[in-house]
């Protein structure tokens, strides 16, 4: 009997307080196999994988066996472990801009692996790097390895950790929700360049995210985590189709209607006519370009041009596009950080109401917007402080706690003591809590698992009813824009290509570029 590359054996992480995370987990993977690990935030996930690296904080203590190959992870010292890492075991993390040195040109950065690992001389781990940016995708390779990080999309980004992992070949590779904040084509095309490598270097993936639909179409295996516990495993398609623990079938009943191959295909009802809450009229917003020589033409970027649509009062408004195709620069132009170039943008719906306060915004990644040095009664009641806004501070704050379903005793705590959705209902809180008519949400649900991110959307439908709120809803994920929204707008760089009904719209595509979104989206097989 072969045996396996990785075997993980009774793996439990505990903190110095002795309360344990991980509790007696074990599994094993095999050379070109592909693994999904799968479970909401806090199941052990990704300290599992940390566990493997032999990069846990200091604060946690692990024990059990890791053993790669027939050799054992967990007696190695940190010397013998930086040889292991990046050469024999590679991961891809979550958010490739914290992952990547911000001053460090990313082909060098591909290269480090191969002159560590390898002893390649610099000049031709550079040139090796450029072929290996090639290889995943990113254009014009040879330009782009004297590139920064912050000169590159998302996607690009994603790409190059990707390289940087392949680069020497490893045994393992670990993908820890590699394509969480990327749109549904990027996305695709960075499984696609997974599953590549496995197959080529018959190299084991073990894949890690909140996505079922994802894990289904990129993985033959899956283990399904839950408070530290493997509670479920076996082959992906038997699993997702007859699940047997309760755990994973409510993970699966959590998947959204379009992303199940076996929807119904009944038409919602035509959206009610609303009076408008805002109309955009040929709206264009051009960037100036710095002159790439002295004295010599400026270039200019059109991030939206020449777009019209109206949202309705108590309407949720979806707008969805790749990245780069103007959503998040419509937005901006909305909350009135930004100005259009041309066009005019109408406010019918706010009467004698203080736009700064009448629109307010909830953001993709709540711990960035919060600040981890506030306790949540000042986070949530700070808008109010700013746009001077006399009352009873704490009752408000209390007040919308009870309205996003949390303790009222979180006000004496501060962000970090919250989970990733607990966070993002403070986030909502604090959106709120002006009092706001419109509320903008920018991805608010992209980072969070199925179940968590279902009673989001569930909550956001609540307060939309609660308060009459009229919402703009930004997101790459057209499964939960079609559960969620009446009407959606479809953008491609920066133009409106198609407008109407959520449900026609995203289930009978007129136009080739929606279709392609539609087709790229992850569903259960």
């Amino acid at each position: 009997m072969t045996s396996p590359l990785l075997a993980v054996e009774d793996l439990t992480i505990t903190t110095r307080r002795g309360r344990t995370l991980v509790d007696g987990v074990s599994f094993e993977l095999a050379r070109g196999s592909r693994t999904g690990l799968i479970g909401e935030s806090g199941s052990g996930k990704s300290l599992t994988a940390l566990a493997i690296l032999g990069l846990l904080p200091d604060n946690l203590h692990a024990s059990g066996a890791i053993t790669l190959d027939g050799r054992a992870l967990t007696s190695m010292d940190d010397r013998a472990l930086c040889a292991v890492r990046g050469n024999d075991v590679s991961m891809v993390f979550q958010e490739p801009m914290t992952a990547l040195n911000p001053v460090m040109r990313v082909g060098n950065q591909v290269a480090e692996a191969l002159v560590r690992h390898r002893g390649t001389p610099r000049g031709e781990a550079l040139d090796m790097a450029a072929e290996l940016l090639g290889r995943v995708g990113v254009d014009e390779p040879g330009r782009r390895v004297r590139s920064f990080p912050h000169e590159m999309s998302g996607g690009q980004r994603q790409r190059v950790m990707i390289a940087m992992a392949i680069a020497c070949g490893p045994d393992l590779v670990i993908a820890d929700e590699p394509t969480t904040a990327l749109d549904v084509t990027v996305q695709a095309k960075v499984l696609d360049m997974l599953s590549e490598q496995v197959r080529a270097a018959s190299t084991a993936l073990l894949l890690i995210t909140h996505d079922l639909p994802l894990v289904s179409g990129a993985t033959d295996d899956v283990l399904v985590l839950r408070e530290g516990r493997l509670v479920e495993r076996g082959p992906t398609r038997r699993v997702f189709a007859e699940p047997t623990n309760p755990h994973t079938r409510t993970l699966v009943e959590a998947v959204p209607p379009l992303s199940r191959p076996s929807a119904a295909t009944g038409e919602r009802p035509e959206p009610a006519t609303r009076p408008p809450m805002v109309a955009l009229e040929s709206v264009r917003r051009e960037f100036r370009l710095p002159r790439t020589r002295p004295l010599g033409p400026r270039d200019s970027l059109v991030a939206v041009d020449d777009i019209s649509f109206r949202i309705g009062s108590g309407e949720t408004y979806g707008l969805v596009g790749e990245s780069g195709s103007g959503k998040t620069t419509v937005a901006r132009m909305l909350m009135g950080l930004d100005t259009p170039t041309s066009g005019r943008i109408t406010w019918h719906g706010l009467g004698d109401a203080d736009p700064r306060a009448a629109v307010q915004m909830v953001f993709q990644d709540p711990m960035g917007s919060l600040d981890p040095r506030m306790r949540i009664l000042d986070v949530v009641a700070e808008p109010l402080r700013a746009l001077g806004i006399q009352g009873d501070q704490r009752a408000r704050v209390e007040e919308l706690l009870d309205a996003v379903h949390l303790p009222r005793d979180a006000t004496t705590k501060y962000p970090h003591e919250f989970s990733g959705g607990e966070r993002q209902r403070i986030a909502i809180a604090r959106a709120l809590a002006p009092h706001p008519k419109v509320l903008v949400a920018d991805e608010p649900v992209s980072a969070l698992d199925m179940s968590v991110r279902e009673r989001t959307l569930t909550l956001l439908g609540e307060l939309r009813e609660e308060f009459g709120l009229t919402m703009l809803f930004i997101s790459h994920d057209l499964s939960v824009v079609h559960e969620v929204c009446d009407r959606v707008g479809v953008l491609h760089h920066g133009r409106l290509v198609e407008e109407g009904p959520a449900d026609a719209v995203l289930r009978t595509p007129s136009e080739a570029y929606t279709r392609t979104l539609v087709e790229a989206i992850p569903r259960l097989s």
